[in-house]
């Protein structure tokens, strides 16, 4: 009988503890890749073709292609989402070419207006350090610079609105 006792005793102990375990959290924790990322950004704002031809901005190609380009960036940021940062590859590039290009700008409202130049050297900043680094971050801090891009184009178009109304005004 003792014997019998053992054994049941010994398979008791294995039930007890085999059952009394709890759930792996390492598989209740949800992958990064597997995650839905919300695509929450800023929307570009866009000059009016009015405003543009009554202050000549119409003549600023360098202005006019980046911002078809951000646009074009806005557009993307769900297929980001939904693939890598290689589809976002091309329309960096490009976007980091024409936002280079318009600080070697001769536009007279860029030359003469030094607030106007820093906006746009900061979004060059950011367009840059965003193109060099996407591959190596996640989608949520891709998104999260991705509208820092689309918050600094925002800032310039609001300065250069201010300026140019109160240039009107006065």
């Amino acid at each position: 009988m003792r014997a019998f006792l053992d054994k049941k005793f010994l398979l008791i102990i294995i039930l007890i503890t085999s059952c009394n375990q709890t759930a792996d959290k390492s598989s209740n924790i949800i992958d990064n890749e597997e995650k839905i990322i919300e695509a929450v950004f800023e929307t570009p704002i866009i000059l009016e073709d009015e405003f543009k031809q009554e202050n000549t901005l119409d003549d600023w190609s360098e202005f006019i292609l980046l911002e078809y380009n951000i646009l074009v960036l806005a557009n993307s940021i769900t297929g980001y989402l939904e693939n890598d940062f290689n589809y976002l590859s091309e329309t960096l590039n490009t976007l980091s070419n024409y936002s280079n290009n318009i600080s070697n700008s001769e536009f007279q409202l860029y030359q003469e207006r030094p607030e106007i130049k820093g906006r746009l050297k900061l979004l060059n900043i950011q367009i840059q350090k965003t193109n060099f680094n996407i591959k190596d971050w996640d989608k949520d801090k891709g998104l999260e610079e991705l509208n820092k891009i689309l918050k600094f184009y925002n800032y310039s178009i609001n300065t250069i609105k201010s300026i140019l109304n109160d240039d009107l005004m006065n």
